[in-house]
């Protein structure tokens, strides 16, 4: 029996990851990204925190179960790839901006089962003893994880070529072609490349692939800033997050920051917020030592109003899957694991709903 032919379009972390998870089911395939390397889109922007806190249950129950069960694959994925996950931090203390707030916030996810503790300040400041104003209460979340989202993503292209894949960088799809109603592979600017089946993992660049084929995804872009400063040593343990900063530190001491972006905003205004950060770390935090701004960047989050990805085939055409969708960095891993069992098993997932 012939191997499955799939051509994968987009290398960020979803896309990588389901290029990974098809290549060790045997299929045959081939990634394609415009970019010279794995992970340097939207990925290489995120701040890379992979956690249930941040959901909301109440909001949206739904989704907050498609939520429970990525951290689950992420787990498994830890457990299969154990040298993707290396150095990674864990744990995360969160808090509102009253108590009371807090206390809401981690008592919704204790109801679901969520392994999220309540701490008072004396816990958070031997947890955290940098931290300048110490919030009376935090919702602390010991199984999160701080990964790099650039790095986890190239992990996986390189474990889907040892498992057989291809990866080819530098080369932009320009079309999907089609007979008879099904796809037969991609064009790009030099050569038609065959495939029996084409996922479209191209973040919010998705639309200009599948409007060709009559369908709109209706992806959004929700901008969000990066910013990384230079520090000499390493003094924060966790992923903190009150109502002033969302904050870790990398493995080479740097910090990391990720804010919001209001679009029409100047040009520099990456390089503006960074600076001005600087002067909400001094307030929350006591840094050893001096601290340099060196990175801003904005990043287009793929997005959705009703808080779903969008995972499945374009009814419109045969053979085309779809897998776009936020948290990407979360949701990387059972994206992977559901896109696979579509296209190889014809196995569909009642979790995302479909296109």
């Amino acid at each position: 029996m012939s191997r499955k032919k799939i051509i994968v379009v987009g290398s960020g972390v979803v896309g990588a990851s389901i290029a990974y998870h098809l290549a060790r089911r045997g299929a045959e395939v081939q990634l394609l990204d415009e970019r010279q390397a794995p992970g340097c889109g939207v990925t290489g922007h995120a701040f890379g925190w992979i956690n249930l806190v941040n959901g909301s249950s109440t909001a949206n129950p739904a989704s907050y179960r498609l939520r429970l069960q990525a951290i689950e694959d992420f787990r498994r994925l830890e457990t299969e790839f154990p040298e993707a996950f290396e150095g990674v931090r864990c744990g995360s203390i969160v808090w509102e901006k009253t108590p009371a707030m807090t206390e809401a916030r981690a008592r919704e996810h204790q109801a679901w089962g969520a392994p999220i503790e309540l701490v008072d300040a004396a816990a958070i400041a031997l947890m955290e003893p940098s931290l300048r104003d110490v919030p009376d209460c935090a919702a602390f979340s010991p199984d999160d994880i701080a990964i790099d989202p650039g790095d986890l993503s190239r992990a996986l292209v390189r474990a889907a070529v040892s498992a057989g894949a291809t990866a080819n960088f530098g080369i932009k799809v320009t079309s999907v072609e089609t007979l008879n109603g099904r796809a037969t592979g991609v064009r790009t600017a030099g050569d038609i490349i065959d495939a029996d089946a084409v996922v479209i993992a191209a973040g919010t660049a998705v639309d200009t692939l599948t409007s060709a084929l009559g369908a709109n995804i209706g992806v959004e872009s929700s901008p969000c800033v990066l910013l990384r400063y230079q520090v000499e040593q390493p003094f924060i343990t966790r992923i903190l997050c009150g109502s002033e900063l969302e904050i870790r530190q990398a493995n080479d001491h740097s910090l990391i920051v990720a804010t919001s972006y209001v679009e029409g905003a100047e040009d520099d205004a990456a390089m503006a917020i960074g600076h001005r950060f600087l002067e909400a770390i001094g307030r929350s935090l006591a840094v050893p030592g001096e601290i340099a701004f060196r990175k801003g960047v904005v990043g287009y989050r793929p997005f959705f109003a009703d808080g779903f990805p969008r995972l499945g085939f374009l009814p419109q055409v045969e053979g085309v899957y779809v897998a776009v969708g936020h948290p990407g960095v979360i949701l990387a891993p059972l994206l992977g694991r559901l896109a696979t069992e579509a296209l190889l098993d014809d196995r569909h997932s009642s979790l995302v709903p479909d296109l």
